[in-house]
């Protein structure tokens, strides 16, 4: 970081502010010393730095070192990931459903891999062998909670089929 000369005596705020260089624009500004000191970049205001985020690659950005090809916008990458990881989407999506509910509490999806497999991947209704969904045994809709002893994996058939009826597998809640 550069501390500019000054030619006469620095103004009162000089200790505090320092006079920096817009990385973007290159006009001159005042920026607080602490938040001067925080920044790799310096710029002159939010357009300025809008501006300068356009005009760099993606793989600049800290969340997608790495991970995105040269020139490949991020919709093409976050589209690839909910592709390659639709398990991980629907627990996401599950927590979110629950957090607009008020649902207290939360799993984790290791909790819901570990109950699905003491179920031998099963619908616990039917016992057939087939995609499984989350179902709250007390529905969110009527005050349940979101721990995973409140969870039982069934196929979308009995899940839908159920609707507010309460099927209960006293084996795997217990």
């Amino acid at each position: 970081m550069k501390y500019e000369d000054y030619s006469r005596k620095p103004p009162k705020h000089a200790k505090t502010r320092l006079h920096l260089k817009c990385d973007f624009c290159k006009n001159m500004f005042w920026e607080g010393k602490s938040k001067a000191e925080k920044n790799k970049r310096h710029f002159c205001s939010i357009r300025c730095y809008g501006d300068f985020r356009k005009t760099q690659p993606m793989n600049e950005q800290n969340a997608y070192k790495g991970i995105l090809k040269i020139g490949e916008p991020k919709w093409k990458y976050s589209a690839r990931y909910r592709k390659a990881h639709p398990e991980i989407i629907a627990h996401l999506k599950a927590r979110r459903y629950a957090r607009e509910k008020n649902a207290e509490g939360s799993h984790t999806l290791e909790e819901w891999q570990t109950i699905c497999k003491e179920a031998d991947n099963r619908c616990v209704v039917c016992k057939e062998e087939t995609k499984l969904t989350k179902d709250h045994v007390r529905p969110l809709s009527e005050g349940g909670s979101d721990y995973i002893k409140n969870i039982q994996p069934l196929c979308r058939n009995c899940n839908s089929r159920k609707w507010k009826t309460f099927y209960e597998n006293p084996e795997l809640l217990t």
